[in-house]
Order: C-alpha cells, then structure tokens, then sequence
C-alpha cells in the first residue's frame, strides 16, 4: 500500500519543516533539489510499505540514506534527515504498537542530537556514514531506541513552548 494523498501532504510538510531544503540547496540548484525531494518520498512510499509489512531493517534504511547520497552528491547527514523524520511520524501516526519497528527506525540526527552526545561544531553537511552510525550505536547505548532518544527532544521542546 503506498502513502495516501494525506500522508503524502503531511509528509512534505515535515520535509520542508526538517530545513534540509535549505541545506540541500547549498549543494544542488533548483531543479537537482525537486529531483531530491521526488526521490527522497520515493525512498520513503518504499520504506513504509516495508514498515507496514513488517519487514522494515535498518540495512533497509541506510541503503536508501546511501543511495540518495550517491545519487545527488549530497551528505549522509542531509539525506538521513528527512528519511528519519517522515518514518518517524509514519511510526507514531500508523504503527505506535509496533514494537519491532520501533527498535529498527533511527533517531533523526540535527543540530540538537549533535549537542546532547557531546558533538559540538558537526553540521548535516558533514556527517558522512561512518559517523552516522557510530552516533546511532552511542544513542543505543545509552538504553534507549532511536524514537525514544528523539522522543525526549520532542517534549523538551513542546515543554518549552507550553504546549506539553
């Protein structure tokens, strides 16, 4: 089943609310960066299928960060941003039950999850795999998936605006 109309929507909305537009477009002109978007929610519509059958692995996941980085000539950091966030939300809005997706989805990395593990002066721009997935095994380490990690950001900022 591919993303509905609404998700489709909604999902731009978060894509264009990760600022990775922004920063992709430092790198690719107009036309290349339309070209990423349709690819990035080509990479996403096949990510959730494979979410919605239970079938989703994080090989899954970093082959197709990989794959538009290859792609595009951008970073692993700019294009792991709206593949996370939009799987993240697909998470929370469609499977919350779902335990095993749960432990395989990624933290979004940002500016944010940069300063709480102590990796002040990184940008998107230049986080390349390697260090990608280290940052992902050290929020592992810490107990906790990748949701959950990003979950607390989520509050914190929520908190912030007394809205939670």
């Amino acid at each position: 089943m591919s993303l509905s109309l609404e998700q489709k929507s909604l999902y731009l909305i978060l894509f264009d609310r990760t600022q990775i537009a922004r920063s992709v477009a430092k790198t690719l002109d107009e036309g290349k960066l339309r070209e990423f978007k349709i690819a990035v929610f080509q990479k996403v519509n096949n990510l959730t299928e494979r979410m919605d059958k239970g079938e989703l692995s994080e090989e899954d996941i970093v082959d197709s960060i990989d794959s538009l980085c290859s792609q595009f000539g951008v970073s692993f950091g700019q294009s792991q941003k709206p593949i996370n966030v939009m799987l993240k939300y697909h998470f929370y809005l469609t499977r919350r039950w779902d335990a095993r997706s749960k432990t395989v989805l990624h933290c979004p990395i940002d500016s944010g999850v940069f300063d709480r593990l102590g990796e002040k002066g990184m940008s998107l721009a230049s986080l390349d795999k390697n260090k990608y997935l280290e940052l992902q095994k050290e929020i592992a380490e810490k107990g906790q998936t990748g949701l959950d990690f990003d979950r607390a950001y989520d509050a914190q900022n929520l908190q912030f605006w007394g809205i939670l």
